[in-house]
């Protein structure tokens, strides 16, 4: 009788492993931003235009769309994949922006495998950094407990080269994300 529910609970576990490899290998259920080179452009002038504002001691905002954001940032990404770093490399970024907060799709290189990782989370300005405030997270369809991922994130951002790869110019004094659009205040 022992042997055949330590049988039932290896075969278990087996299943169970099985299928939250499986889980995590699946491509996430949301789809990616375009890029473009336009929106790199339309990111960067708008950048451009809260420094100049604040030169003239004008307060300003921009209005960042999700295509703008997702194409900036996949810009960073293709910049870093010259030097990867690791075995595990980021490959795509894309960004949604919903309501008041954001979905961001990542796209890893893992030992060859492509897996994405999901992150859902509202962004803020703390002490002239980005913060990041992630709500949940999936590695492909699996989801990963809150606790597993808040932590792992907060020792990540925690890092000096993160701190300072956060650090805002000085020009921004808030960011956040409203009705879709990422809002960009400068003083």
């Amino acid at each position: 009788m022992a042997k055949k529910v330590s049988r039932i609970i290896s075969v278990s576990i087996l299943a169970l492993a099985l299928i939250a490899g499986l889980l995590a290998l699946r491509a996430p259920s949301a789809t990616l931003v375009p890029v473009s080179v336009q929106d790199v452009k339309s990111f960067d002038e708008k950048i451009l235009s809260l420094e100049q504002a604040h030169q003239q001691g004008v307060a300003r905002t921009a209005h960042i769309t999700e295509t703008e954001l997702s194409s900036k940032l996949q810009q960073g990404v293709d910049e870093s994949a010259a030097n990867p770093q690791g075995s595990v490399v980021l490959k795509a970024a894309s960004v949604h922006l919903e309501g008041d907060g954001f979905v961001g799709v990542f796209t890893l290189s893992v030992s060859g495998k492509e897996l994405y990782l999901t992150l859902t989370g509202t962004l803020g300005v703390l002490d002239g950094r980005l913060q990041i405030q992630p709500s949940a997270a999936k590695l492909g369809s699996l989801p990963i407990p809150a606790a597993a991922f808040r932590s792992l994130l907060q020792k990540q951002f925690d890092s000096p080269e993160a701190r300072e790869r956060l650090r805002l110019p000085e020009f921004i004094k808030d960011m956040h994300i409203e009705n879709g659009e990422l809002l960009v205040e400068a003083q």
